[in-house]
């Protein structure tokens, strides 16, 4: 629980008074029955409607105070349930937010998505929960019995038996619950990657008319984390019944033994009647709280998914290390190799490659060469298993993470457009942008049509994905978006495929063009795209095959000849 600890802070006062106010409003609800065996006994039995009558009012007083101090107890909980989880969800996204990207595909987004949602609203329902009942429900079940003890002594052995088998019931309740629970909450997780998956390769499985099977799969999950929540559900469905079976069991024990008493002469009608209720309130707050313990048991469940989260030690680098702003870097990556979790081959072995600042380099090979792994490795998004990548000399682990993202542009093959205008998605919230660098940006990346095509201009909105513009268009403006920080490394990771030669050959003038001249790293399976760069790199299962420029590649490289051979249609020979 320390994770709510941590979190409790600004809502300390809120999370003592809301209990604070529940325990005066169970004091009155104690007091009550009292009165009103007094009323019986002194008043109406001896026929002293006086006495009725003076004591009508502290009811009503009683009646009055208690129900403000609920009210009170409830705003107060609620104030601090939700600050506490909005604290909660802030920090799990922070945390999410220093997370390397191979930390991030290990968690997985569902999981992330089922956390930040459904987890901690779990957990603020726990929370609320618990202010409000747990000392409450405990606070009156034990001063009902020590009242009954007062009234009757003897039957007061009844409060405490029917209360102690109940606590081991409940007791066993929630140890079993919890990791069920926690299963429930994994399969919610599997249920929610599947949909997710159905929902973004809606336009595949429609277009291979694979509808039917994804219906199979999202009704396999769906029936896999029925049966989870079921199983979790069990112990809950018989926690209630069991209680309303015991405590009706001791009811129907006090009515007797107090008949027994009363006709012995040595219980009164009020004393039966105030037992009865004291009985009464024991059942309500044993039922209220089994479902505390049930709600508790779901967020405890919750809480020790978002603990494990937070626990996850990121591999992220954490330099501290500054590069230049708008200035061409240098690139020397020395015998750098990586492996994807999961696979047995290197995706990239032993890759070497030096480029000097402002030259364009040219990455071409075949798919699944490890082109965008090495592009990957180069930016910072995964970190070398072997070997070293330096950055204007630096070590790119040295480098801090903010410098990065300033200094390195990238652009994918599938750019990611979020829902918000044309330059809200090229900006990124970048505050440091301005409306040159912005249109120079859209200018440069070709992305003047677009804008012009639509009239509200860069402040058009489109929807999240970018529905409405085309793969072309949606490439374009994600290199906008590289371009308008002026990154002095700027890597385009076969984000042209999309454009017809025209537009491509135009695009790559432009930032050819470029005033402040960035060290380009562009990767293509087009020769044509990357002949005209001063260098290129041929990749083949993960090695550098070769490095030279596109005429001396078609002397050298029998590979490349053949490339070229069956692109160009007898091009460069």
């Amino acid at each position: 629980m320390k994770l709510i600890f941590d979190h409790v802070g600004k809502y300390r006062a809120a999370s003592i008074f809301s209990p604070v106010f529940k325990l005066l409003e169970a004091c009155f609800e104690l007091t009550v029955p009292l009165i009103v065996a007094g009323v019986i006994d002194n008043g109406i039995k001896m026929k002293d409607m006086d006495y009725v009558w003076s004591h009508v009012p502290i009811l009503v007083l009683f009646a009055i105070v208690g129900f403000v101090s609920a009210i009170t107890a409830q705003y107060f909980a609620a104030y601090a349930a939700c600050g506490i989880s909005s604290d909660i969800r802030k920090s799990l996204h922070d945390k999410i937010q220093t997370l390397s990207v191979s930390d991030y595909e290990k968690i997985g987004s569902s999981g992330i998505v089922t956390l930040l949602t459904s987890d901690v609203n779990q957990i603020q329902t726990g929370i609320n929960l618990f202010l409000r009942l747990l000392l409450r429900s405990p606070f009156i079940v034990i001063g009902a019995c020590i009242m009954a003890a007062v009234v009757k002594p003897s039957m007061a052995l009844i409060f405490a038996g029917c209360t102690l088998i109940l606590a081991v019931v409940i007791a066993l309740n929630m140890k079993f619950s919890i990791a069920r629970h926690k299963e429930a909450r994994e399969g919610l997780d599997d249920l929610v990657k599947k949909t997710s998956n159905g929902i973004t390769g809606e336009r595949v499985i429609r277009g291979f008319n694979k509808t039917a099977d994804d219906y199979l799969k999202f009704e396999e999950k769906s029936r896999k984390l029925n049966i989870s929540q079921t199983k979790a559900a069990d112990f809950a469905s018989w926690l209630n019944p069991l209680t309303y079976a015991m405590v009706n069991l001791a009811i129907c024990l006090l009515i007797y033994r107090g008949s027994v008493n009363f006709n012995a002469g040595t219980l009164t009608d009020g004393q039966v009647v105030a037992l009865y209720n004291y009985m009464s309130q024991i059942l309500i707050e044993l039922v209220k709280l089994a479902n505390l313990i049930v709600s508790v048991s779901r967020a405890y469940a919750c809480v020790k998914r978002a603990e494990g989260l937070m626990e996850v030690r990121s591999t992220a680098n954490n330099g501290t290390a500054v590069l230049p702003s708008s200035k061409p870097l240098s690139v020397s990556v020395r015998n750098a190799s990586f492996t994807y979790p999961g696979n047995n081959e290197e995706s990239v072995k032993d890759f070497s490659v030096e480029i000097e600042p402002g030259e364009t380099i040219g990455i071409i090979g075949s798919t699944g060469c490890g082109k965008s792994t090495a592009a990957s490795l180069i930016s910072g998004i995964y970190d070398c298993q072997e070997g070293e990548v330096l950055i204007d000399g630096i070590n790119i682990k040295e480098i801090s993470a903010s410098s990065l993202a300033r200094s390195i542009g990238m652009s994918l093959q599938k750019t990611r457009l979020f829902k918000g205008s044309l330059k809200d998605n090229i900006t990124l919230g970048r505050k440091s942008l301005t409306d040159k660098d912005i249109d120079e940006a859209v200018i440069s990346s070709c992305s003047d049509d677009v804008v012009a095509s639509k009239e509200e201009g860069l402040d058009y909105v489109i929807s999240d994905g970018g529905a409405g513009l085309s793969g072309g268009q949606k490439q374009r403006i994600g290199i906008a978006r590289a371009l308008a920080g002026k990154p002095g490394l700027l890597i385009l990771d076969d984000s042209t495929s999309a454009l017809d030669w025209g537009t491509e050959k135009r695009l790559l003038n432009n930032i050819g063009s470029a005033e402040y001249k960035p060290t380009v790293i562009l990767i293509s399976q087009k020769v044509r795209t990357c002949m005209n760069c001063d260098r290129i790199i041929l990749m083949d299962d993960g090695r550098i095959e070769a490095v030279a420029p596109h005429e001396e590649l078609l002397k050298i490289s029998e590979n490349y000849r053949y490339m070229n051979s069956l692109q160009m249609k007898g091009g460069a020979k």
